[in-house]
């Protein structure tokens, strides 16, 4: 670029210029080296074609040339959503099940101790009669 040019016409020289880059990219097939996170790295491309950052998301074109060249090189968006959503269900399903388990285990689990109780007191019950038994009950010896 050059100096005394108007924002308008910076802005149409960085369309271009993001243009020209994405078809030198689809050319060499190197989009992957500009990748960041399943992106472009908006500040590597910025820093190549010597604009601000704030370029990749203030010029809507150059936004959208960006955002079609990401769809295309690092698969689609929708695609990615549909994927996160359907993850999503799939483990709201998952947990519901996890907590329906955990709720039938908790009451089997206050089934058990109760039943438990009931044995440790029978068994003491029977101790005692044991005891009795064996150490004879006054006036009754075996």
């Amino acid at each position: 670029m050059t100096k005394g040019k108007n924002g308008q016409q910076k802005a149409t020289e960085n369309v271009a210029s993001v243009a020209v880059w994405i078809a030198e990219r689809n050319r060499l097939r190197d989009w992957h080296e500009y990748a960041y996170n399943n992106r472009i790295n908006r500040r590597v491309i910025a820093e190549e074609l010597s604009f601000a950052k704030s370029v990749c998301t203030q010029n809507s074109a150059v936004r959208k040339l960006l955002d079609d060249a990401d769809a295309q090189w690092f698969n689609n968006e929708v695609i990615d959503k549909a994927a996160h959503d359907a993850a999503r269900e799939r483990a709201q399903i998952q947990s519901s099940r996890v907590t329906s388990d955990n709720s039938i285990l908790l009451k089997r689990l206050a089934e058990l101790e109760a039943e438990n109780q009931r044995m440790r007191q029978e068994i003491k019950a029977f101790k005692k009669q044991q005891a009795l038994v064996l150490d004879g009950v006054p006036g009754f010896k075996l």
